[in-house]
């Protein structure tokens, strides 16, 4: 007499499972369509390096490259910050020191490269090097 009843946990852990095999399905369907190629992992092949020399000595430096934070601290000797950019992008350099209140920026070479930072006057000045 006991089969003859219906067993409601039974059914309604069937129709879970039923739900999460059809979800299952949909995001599966929507990753084939937003990306029919796969991903792709970005190459990075452009590095830079960045040389803060001895005129920075005593004060508190914070690099930008494209709006991220690479670089944040009090220099004490040269600085040598090595970064890597992927190669569609450009890459625009922003030097801040929040002490002495002043921000410079610049375009850094496309390709990477090494580049010097030094203070001139009341300036900063980039020197390409090869």
């Amino acid at each position: 007499m006991r089969k003859n009843k219906l067993n409601h946990n039974k059914e309604f852990m069937f129709a879970i499972m039923a739900m999460a095999v059809v979800v299952f399905c949909v995001v599966v369907f929507f990753w084939m369509w937003c990306f029919p190629q796969g991903t792709s992992e970005t190459n990075f092949s452009s590095d830079y390096k960045i040389l803060l020399d001895d005129t920075f000595k005593g004060d508190s430096v914070q690099l930008q490259v494209n709006d991220s934070v690479v670089f944040e601290q009090r220099i004490y000797k040269t600085e040598k910050i090595t970064i890597a950019i992927p190669s569609k992008e450009s890459a625009f350099l922003m030097l801040l020191m929040p002490e002495k209140d002043a921000a410079y920026s610049f375009n850094l070479p496309q390709g990477g490269g090494i580049v010097e930072l030094s203070r001139k006057d009341n300036g900063v000045e980039i020197i390409e090097k090869k």
